[in-house]
């Protein structure tokens, strides 16, 4: 006779762990997974990085100890992947992305060669002052907020506060304290607005160094053969990244955007929310996403 206690649990399901631990910092119920959720807006991400880059001292840092110019896609792999571990991982995960982060951003230190926008030449800069890490972060909020409504639907004036509050909280991992941030989303477009119209953004030798390799992305080496094939998407992924800048950035890198450009870009974007919202979660979601709603509904 064998004991209901004695059957083997080789095919039980694993045991239901924390939920706040599964969730990790945002979790289902939060903006932040709703936006970050959309595989659309991964098209954002080179906007971004130029958005970074008119900063001078951003792009002293990343020209002088980042590897956008050796290994291009290996630099941006590692970012996705710390990003994507930071708002989708569990909390130990994001934790460990936040201290690898943290740790190379330790060594991010130096001075601006020359005088660039309203900086002298021979300002200090590290990666973590809070002048700095509020950019990048302002960055990453800015792209996702113009181009969810963009390529996806609208987002409620309590939704976009939601997401900059949750944002806000987040960067407490990279040593942001809250009150370094504008305090609510109305402040932070006014911050952004300040910013663009400012004379602290200004194009230095190394932010169009890393704009150009950006924008003219090296086939993987696995692919150089097909480079003639991929030239195509290349150039329409280039005349994307502009067409999603803010004018005033546009403007700064020296891009040519003209009426008939700005229409076939609008014709675009109005396809892509059509197209966007009637995909499969499959096509819609990244895996990485996927994984996590997964995760959470399952307990493990």
């Amino acid at each position: 006779m064998i004991l209901r206690s004695q059957t083997t649990t080789a095919h039980a399901e694993p045991a239901r762990a924390d939920a706040a631990e599964l969730a990790g910092y945002y979790g289902p119920d939060s903006v932040t997974w709703r936006v970050g959720s959309e595989a659309a807006l991964m098209i954002g991400g080179a906007r971004a990085i130029l958005m970074q880059l008119a900063h001078p001292l951003v792009a002293a840092g990343v020209g002088r100890h980042s590897s956008y110019g050796s290994d291009p896609w290996g630099r941006m792999y590692r970012t996705l992947d710390l990003g994507r571990r930071m708002t989708f991982g569990t909390r130990g995960e994001a934790r460990a992305a936040a201290r690898t982060i943290n740790r190379l951003h330790t060594h991010v230190t130096g001075e601006l060669d020359a005088a660039a926008g309203s900086l002298p030449g021979g300002t200090p800069y590290h990666a973590r002052e809070p002048e700095l890490l509020l950019w990048v972060f302002a960055t990453l909020v800015d792209t996702a907020l113009s181009l969810y409504p963009l390529l996806v639907g609208p987002l409620s004036a309590d939704e976009q506060e939601r997401y900059y509050r949750e944002g806000v909280e987040g960067m407490r991992l990279l040593g942001m304290a809250v009150e370094a941030a504008p305090p609510t989303v109305t402040a932070f477009k006014g911050y952004m607005r300040d910013m663009l119209a400012g004379d602290v953004l200004a194009l230095t030798p190394p932010a169009a160094d890393v704009a150009r390799t950006i924008l003219n992305m090296p086939a993987p080496l696995a692919l150089r053969p097909l480079r003639p094939l991929l030239r195509p998407a290349l150039f329409v992924n280039e005349r994307l990244t502009i067409g999603l800048l803010p004018p005033a950035l546009r403007d700064l890198y020296g891009f040519r955007w003209s009426d008939g450009q700005q229409a076939l870009f609008d014709l675009w974007a109005a396809s892509m929310r059509l197209m966007v919202p009637r995909l499969p979660a499959l096509v819609r979601q990244p895996p990485w996403a996927r994984a996590a709603w997964r995760r959470v509904r399952r307990g493990y």
